[in-house]
């Protein structure tokens, strides 16, 4: 069981997700008074001796996630997530949708999309010729199965909110080769977002071999799966041509009763095809039970993403400090990241100030706010602008785009 009953009712609880996923407004969930702060582990078996283990410490904001194979003693981490030294890039989505896959027909009670994906996928990273056509459904479904009633028509903010965290392309990460043949994720240029991964080819840390024997593993479940004679019946045949063209949903019900009528058994993919909890299910279904590549009828059925060709900017705010309050900045991410929330173009954050010894104390130098701007720059500027003009802090404030100290982006207001 990969959920156990305490893990399972307080992933229940309405503040499990934002403090899991460390939203800016998840609540203090920290006990002072505790001699040990909560912690739970979820392990997802994929049969064979291996397993992802995951332990995740909500109060102190951490999150690990290790690996258990037949020649471990004893599971060894593949990555971790916190507010400080992370190293989250473990895989990239096709993997991660590849091991959900895999471990939901090994136990019958993971339901994919769902706690596996809505779990892991902080550990998962879009890489180059990744498409979000195949990936916007699942993690939405993920999302909606175990958050239900908290979307908001659209794109949940989860799905987006990892995305903007998660997305290397273009940013010089590539594959290579490592001399004893298994891959390795490498990053060449320093433009976007920075690759952060025990994977990385001169590693000594990342278990190359035993990662590479779990996705062999989990391939060969589902090729075992898929090559299941009964599938091979003219009636199955037919039902699951109809189910892989466009709108294809629409025919699960006579594929479920050709299935049943030919003796078809895999109670994992059968419920999926005649009991979905949600589309996203019934589509990985029928993708392993005629044999399509993985994800390839994931576009069919539900189209282009929303996302695609969408924009983000990451932008640094550096707000001298001189005679303001200690609290100025938070003050101003406060207000920043309400506004751009508000009108759906991203969020603000401190990341960091600055301060210099001074006459036996400390003086407030400057802060330091990181911002994420969404598909309309102009517009995120001018909100940024305005805020900072009724502070009276446009003049002395610098913005620019995070990670070149060359150019500064004007702060004035529309005429």
């Amino acid at each position: 069981m990969p959920l156990d009953d305490a893990l399972a009712a307080r992933m229940a609880e309405p503040d499990f997700w934002p403090v899991y996923l460390f939203d800016d407004d998840a609540p203090d969930v920290y006990d002072e008074d505790a001699e040990d702060q909560e912690s739970h582990v979820a392990r997802f078996q994929l049969g064979g001796g291996f397993a992802l283990v995951l332990d995740l410490t909500l109060a102190l904001e951490y999150v690990n996630l290790a690996l258990a194979a037949p020649s471990f003693a004893a599971p060894v981490t593949v990555g971790w997530d916190d507010q400080a030294h992370f190293h989250p890039h473990v895989m990239p989505w096709p993997e991660l949708d590849l091991l959900c896959r895999a471990v939901a027909l090994h136990d019958p009670e993971l339901r994919h999309p769902g706690p596996m994906l809505a779990l892991l996928c902080r550990f998962a990273f879009l890489a180059e010729g990744d498409d979000l056509d195949r990936v916007t459904p699942l993690v939405d479904a993920a999302f909606g199965l175990m958050r239900p009633g908290d979307g908001k028509g659209g794109v949940r903010a989860e799905t987006r909110d990892g995305f903007d965290l998660r997305d290397l392309r273009g940013t010089g990460v590539a594959w290579t080769s490592r001399a004893d043949g298994h891959r390795a994720i490498d990053q060449h240029r320093g433009d976007g977002l920075p690759l952060y991964s025990l994977r990385a080819p001169d590693s000594e840390d990342f278990p190359f071999a035993e990662w590479s024997a779990l996705l062999a593993q989990a391939r060969e479940r589902i090729g075992v799966t898929a090559g299941d004679r009964t599938l091979r019946a003219p009636a199955v045949r037919q039902a699951l041509d109809r189910c892989t063209a466009p709108n294809g949903y629409e025919h699960l019900a006579a594929l479920a009763d050709a299935l049943s009528a030919v003796g078809y058994t895999q109670p994992v993919l059968m419920r999926a095809v005649a009991q979905p909890s949600h589309r996203a299910e019934a589509c990985w279904a029928v993708e392993t039970l005629s044999g399509l590549p993985q994800g390839e009828l994931v576009p069919r059925w539900f189209g282009p993403s929303p996302l695609a060709g969408s924009e983000s900017w990451r932008l640094s705010l550096t707000l001298p400090g001189a005679e303001r309050p200690w609290r100025f900045g938070q003050q101003v991410a406060e207000e920043l990241s309400t506004a751009l929330q508000e009108a759906g173009l991203g969020r603000a954050e401190v990341g960091g100030s600055m301060s210099r010894p001074e006459g036996g104390g400390y003086v407030h130098v400057e802060d330091h706010l990181d911002l994420l701007i969404r598909d309309d720059l102009a517009l995120g500027v001018t909100i940024i602008a305005r805020i900072l003009h009724s502070h009276r802090a446009a003049e002395t404030a610098t913005l620019r785009h995070a990670g070149e100290e060359d150019e500064v982006i004007p702060l004035r207001l529309p005429t």
